[in-house]
């Protein structure tokens, strides 16, 4: 079981890389995919419509249940029990992953009770899958809220701006902080970076820098057009860019 986390500000390519690497595991391995960013773009970029699959999100449940509408033989359960009950409804399973997505929070208030039940959940699912593909959200609050406190690959999707180095600076520092537990924190360039920007990365941040995300045409045609990342030809050059990243890992892990 290992646990991958994706990070960065909004638009640096957090979400596009998760379903990237998804297409890459997918083949050899189980995969529990987590979309704990209120924007719910992660399902839709692997090619799930999760209105139509009738799957419901954690905070759409809360939601339901906050307005009494649950099934009649719930309503008498204290609202922990009535949780659990209903979140069967929230899990996707496809083929070669299954998903869960946070949702968009259609009451007034933080996110923290959807956050607290996704903390609790996470633990408990990943244990039957081979890896468990986290995108998060694109602040900080996640990190603060411990959403997971253990995981084994940090990945901090960064463009080239002062504002994503700093978010990323700040990200290392918050997980210190209140004690996430990590084995790595990397630095992936999306595909706005030159290559000559790319030895910045390192110097600037602190962390690994692992490469580029290379612009692919087809993957912004498949993402304007609602299809699914995992469709995207072999030679894709974003897909191509997160193999070699994945393959300059498992190299480097061999070496050591």
């Amino acid at each position: 079981m290992k646990s991958i986390v994706s990070t960065g500000r909004g638009g640096s390519g957090k979400t596009s890389f998760i379903a990237l690497l998804a297409k890459y595991l997918r083949p050899k391995n189980s995969l529990l995919l987590i979309d704990a960013d209120p924007d719910e773009n992660l399902a839709e970029m692997i090619g799930v419509n999760l209105e139509k699959e009738k799957i419901k999100t954690i905070s759409s449940v809360l939601f339901d249940i906050q307005k009494g509408e649950v099934p009649e033989e719930l309503k008498s359960l204290p609202r922990p029990n009535q949780i659990e009950y209903m979140f069967h409804t929230c899990l996707y399973e496809g083929t070669g992953f299954d998903l869960f997505s946070l949702g968009t929070k259609w009451t007034v208030g933080c996110y923290c009770h959807p956050n607290n039940i996704l903390r609790s959940i996470i633990p408990r699912l990943s244990i039957n899958y081979d890896y468990t593909l986290i995108d998060s959200p694109a602040g900080l609050e996640h990190l603060n809220r411990k959403v997971t406190s253990e995981v084994n690959d940090i990945f901090a999707i960064i463009d080239p701006s002062k504002k994503s180095f700093d978010n990323v600076k700040r990200a290392g520092r918050i997980a210190e902080e209140i004690g996430i537990k990590y084995n790595n924190f990397y630095a992936v360039a999306n595909y706005r970076f030159s290559q000559e920007m790319g030895g910045l990365i390192e110097k600037k941040t602190g962390l690994r820098y692992l490469g580029k995300i290379n612009y692919d045409k087809s993957l912004e045609e498949y993402t304007f057009n609602g299809k699914s990342l995992l469709d995207l030809p072999e030679d894709s050059p974003a897909f191509v860019s997160v193999k070699k990243i994945m393959e300059k890992i498992d190299q480097e892990k061999k070496e050591i």
